[in-house]
């Protein structure tokens, strides 16, 4: 039974998934677009499941509503507030405000009660321009392609959870993006914590640099520090464990697996 209120956290009744399931297998696994509520009250949840249930016999519609992060689209409550607004902008690639009956309409806000046709329009403009701004994949070697600093004092962080379409229920990028998504960290220490080829890691950074959902923090030469002999271990071996133990969990729960 749903909550009055609802959180990212809070699993959505989706007794009607079957439905929305069928739909979604025939589409291929890497067009398709999740997109969640935040906060919203039960009766516009259900309207909103019922849109998107309606849409979803169209075999070119690639969006399914879902109950837990990543989202590469989100709709919310237009009166949220500034904190809550900023905790949202970095939870999803884009986000729908709800606003008031007869209110003004402004970019990326709709205003109640919420309409088939609208927020249809608003999805499918959001479809295209994720399309839009997703790179292509970047070979080994190409010169052409943009460079990415990896020297000692650069250090990158996720802005924003990457778009299904970057990745592609590719567990490797998952992996990585979890890693960033917890903190800054520099190249070589992703390519070392995850297990994966630097170049491999490099190649992603650039597919995120070019997406605009990384950040690039710079430590001054005149303030780093020198670290001493044998800190150059990430992890003692207990912690490190327990790092990679919360790591594999947590990408257990973007894919929606069931915890051990």
């Amino acid at each position: 039974m749903l909550k009055t209120r609802l959180d990212p956290r809070i699993p959505i009744d989706m007794s009607d998934a079957g439905t929305l399931g069928l739909h979604a297998h025939a589409r291929t696994e890497t067009s398709v677009l999740r997109l969640g509520v935040y906060k919203l009250p039960v009766a516009e949840v259900a309207v909103i499941r019922t849109i998107i249930q309606l849409y979803a016999n169209d075999g070119a519609f690639p969006w399914t509503l879902v109950n837990a992060p990543p989202y590469d689209a989100l709709l919310v409550d237009g009166t949220a507030a500034e904190t809550e607004r900023c905790e949202v902008a970095r939870m999803a690639g884009a986000v729908l405000a709800l606003t008031r009956m007869n209110s003004d309409e402004r970019p990326d806000t709709l205003a109640r009660p919420i309409r088939a046709d609208r927020l249809q329009r608003w999805l499918n403009s959001t479809e295209r321009a994720l399309r839009q701004a997703q790179p292509t994949e970047v070979a080994a070697g190409d010169q052409a392609a943009p460079k990415i600093e990896v020297f000692d004092s650069a250090r990158f962080m996720l802005r924003r959870w990457p778009s299904s379409l970057l990745l592609r229920n590719d567990l490797d990028k998952v992996r990585l993006a979890s890693l960033l998504s917890r903190r800054a960290m520099k190249a070589i220490e992703l390519a070392d914590i995850s297990g994966l080829p630097l170049s491999q890691c490099v190649t992603f950074l650039q597919l995120l640099r070019a997406a605009g959902t990384l950040e690039l923090h710079v430590t001054p030469a005149a303030t780093a520090q020198v670290e001493p002999p044998g800190s150059g271990e990430f992890f003692a071996a207990p912690n490190r464990r327990s790092y990679v133990r919360s790591l594999v969990n947590g990408i257990r729960r973007r894919l929606g697996l069931r915890m051990p």
